[in-house]
């Protein structure tokens, strides 16, 4: 009896050291883990201010200045040349430098063409996160990225099977995307009434084009019924909008009145020829296209 128990006590000792082993691996696992996930973390916060920054040079030169100082000093500069000169005491921090001398810098000089296609490129990103927040609230299907600047639906979704007649469920999804329209573009556009928050000077919308895409063979009657119907859904679709929102229709992408003055929400098809096309209304696409103004 005393063997047996002797050998048990080994068997439970063995036993406890490999637990001992064990845990202490899957503890090093997971701690790793957790570093990766925080490096992972820091390199993507850092890869999106440099590739989203207006000057990713100066992006990624903030990235490792951690103890910049303000300092007076006197800087001359060519306008015409593009170059800027500052006093080399200025570039210590004990003042040290040969009295007189300078350093000179290149330099490219913002221009206003730059700060108006930021600022409308920044417009339509906000434009379509807003639009995007908006119809997931409202839980209207969207298909695709809304970033690449269109709000794209399923025709199957919206109409009758082969046929340019609203489904009740595409009634009531265009009443939503108008509600949410109305919302949004009275701020990028002229001709309704625009709440408070508007900024003033901000970019405006160029247009947004209520656009019908359909796959079909060209060649074919059935092909040429196809592209007939895809620009009548697209006009159905766009009647439908400002039947909901009759605020849409007066919208424009400059003052009534105005040289090159057009309504806003506008009407397009596009029809990519193919051979094997499915039938007439399969697999078409309705969009609605924002394009800032320059």
């Amino acid at each position: 009896m005393r063997r047996r128990r002797g050998r048990v006590a080994d068997v439970e000792e063995g036993e406890s050291y490999y637990v001992s082993m064990r845990d202490m691996v899957v503890g090093v696992i997971f701690i790793l883990l957790i570093m990766l996930s925080y490096f992972a973390f820091e390199f993507r916060s850092s890869t999106a201010k440099l590739t989203s920054a207006k000057h990713p040079e100066t992006a990624a030169l903030l990235q490792t200045a951690a103890d910049l100082q303000p300092k007076t000093a006197e800087i001359e500069i060519d306008y015409k040349a593009k170059v800027v000169c500052l006093p080399e005491t200025a570039l210590s921090t004990t003042g040290e430098g040969a009295a007189g001398e300078r350093r000179c810098f290149a330099f490219s000089p913002p221009t206003k063409a730059s700060a108006q296609a930021a600022s409308a490129t920044d417009a339509q990103k906000l434009l379509m996160q807003s639009l995007d927040a908006d119809l997931r609230d409202a839980n209207v299907p969207i298909t695709g990225d809304p970033t690449n600047g269109a709000l794209n639906f399923r025709a199957d979704q919206l109409f009758a099977p082969g046929t340019a007649t609203l489904s009740p469920e595409g009634q009531k999804i265009a009443a939503d995307v108008a509600q949410t329209l109305m919302r949004r573009l009275p701020c990028l556009g002229y001709g309704a009434p625009a709440s408070a928050d508007c900024e003033d000077g901000g970019a405006k919308l160029a247009m947004a084009n209520v656009v019908s895409q359909t796959n079909l063979d060209a060649f074919t009657e059935e092909g040429r019924r196809a592209a007939d119907l895809a620009l009548q859904r697209a006009a159905v679709f766009h009647q439908a909008l400002t039947a909901a929102q009759p605020g849409l229709a007066a919208l424009r992408n400059a003052p009534a009145g105005q040289p090159g003055s057009q309504p806003l929400l506008r009407v397009a098809s596009v029809g990519q020829s193919q051979e094997g096309a499915s039938r007439v209304g399969d697999d078409q696409m309705v969009s609605i296209q924002f394009q800032m103004g320059s």
